[in-house]
C-alpha cells in the first residue's frame, strides 16, 4: 500500500518525513507512535456513510466515521441516540417497577386474591403509562443538555485552534455520547438480577397505597447497592465518551492529536464531576 501525502495526495516513501512536492511535514505526532489507536487513517478509508452506518462505525472505526462527519455535519443521528436514550430509561423505570408486588382477585366469585408482578396485573398499564410520558421530559432534557454541551465544547475547540462551525461539534458530540446510552443497557440487566423483590406486597384496592408506594420506593432504589453499579457504570461510559472525543475533535476540527486529548480530557472531567455533584 502506497503512503500518500495527507496535503496534496501525493506519493511519499514510508519513511518520509516532509512532502517532497508541497513540503509539509507529515512525520506521525508522538502520541499517535506510542498509541497506535489514535494513528490517523488514510484518507480513501473515508466514505460517505448514512446515519445508521455512522452509529456503528463510531464504535468501530471512529477515526474514519469522525472525518465522514466532519464532511457532512448533521443532528438527525444525535437525535435518534437522545431517542433511545429516553426509551432505555423507560426500560429502566419499568424494570424498577416490576420489583413490586401487588394483590389481584384470582376468582371474582370467592374473591380469592393472590400476590403477582405489578405489570401483570390491572394496574400495569399504568405504569406503562408513566414510562413513555417520561419519555418526553427525557427527551427534551436530552435536547438541553446536548445543546449545553455543544456550546461549551465550541468554545474549547476554538481554543484549541479548531475549524468548522456549530453543527459540527453538535455532531460530535451527539455521536460521543453513544456509550453512555449503551452501557444503560447493561443498567437494565443491573436491575432485573441484582436489586432485590421490594419488601411490601401492595395492595391497591386500598385508597392511599400508589402514593405511599411512589415516595417509599423511590428510597428504596435509590438505596439499593445497584444502584452504586449503575453509576460506575454510567461513569464507564463517559470515558469512552472521552475517548471517541480525541477522534471527534482531530479528524472533525483539523486538530493535533495533543490538543484533542486535553480537551477531551477537559469536557470528560467535566461530565463525570457534574454527573457525581447532580446525582
Amino acid at each position: 500500500m502506497v503512503r500518500r501525502c495527507e496535503f496534496c495526495d501525493s506519493p511519499v516513501s514510508a519513511d518520509a518525513t516532509t512532502c517532497p512536492v508541497c513540503r509539509e511535514d507529515i512525520a506521525e505526532e508522538t502520541l499517535e507512535r506510542i498509541l497506535p489507536l489514535l494513528k490517523r487513517p488514510e484518507a480513501k478509508e473515508v466514505r460517505f456513510m448514512g446515519i445508521f452506518g455512522r452509529l456503528w462505525g463510531v464504535i468501530r472505526r471512529p477515526s474514519a466515521t469522525y472525518r465522514d462527519i466532519g464532511q457532512r455535519p448533521e443532528a438527525a443521528g444525535p437525535f435518534i441516540i437522545i431517542l433511545v436514550n429516553a426509551a432505555i430509561i423507560a426500560g429502566l423505570f419499568l424494570s424498577l417497577s416490576s420489583k413490586v408486588t401487588t394483590v389481584v382477585v384470582v376468582n371474582a366469585t370467592s374473591g380469592a386474591t393472590a400476590p403477582a408482578n405489578v405489570l401483570v396485573s390491572p394496574q400495569g398499564s399504568y405504569f406503562v403509562m408513566l414510562a413513555l410520558i417520561g419519555m418526553l421530559p427525557s427527551i427534551m432534557m436530552g435536547i438541553i443538555y446536548l445543546i449545553i454541551g455543544t456550546a461549551f465544547a465550541h468554545f474549547a475547540f476554538k481554543l484549541a485552534g479548531g475549524a468548522g462551525g456549530k453543527m459540527k461539534t453538535l455532531s460530535i458530540i451527539g455521536y460521543s455520547i453513544l456509550p453512555v446510552v449503551l452501557l444503560r443497557l447493561v443498567s437494565i440487566i443491573i436491575i432485573i438480577v441484582v436489586v432485590p423483590y421490594y419488601p411490601t406486597i401492595i395492595d391497591f384496592s386500598q385508597g392511599g397505597s400508589l402514593p405511599y408506594l411512589t415516595q417509599d420506593f423511590v428510597t428504596f432504589a435509590y438505596t439499593s447497592d445497584a444502584w452504586f453499579m449503575i453509576d460506575i457504570v454510567t461513569t464507564a461510559g463517559f470515558l469512552w465518551t472521552g475517548l471517541l472525543l480525541i477522534f471527534g475533535i482531530r479528524e472533525a476540527h483539523d486538530t493535533s492529536t495533543i490538543w484533542a486529548v486535553f480537551v477531551s480530557i477537559v469536557c470528560t472531567t467535566i461530565l463525570i464531576l457534574t454527573f457525581w455533584q447532580i446525582h
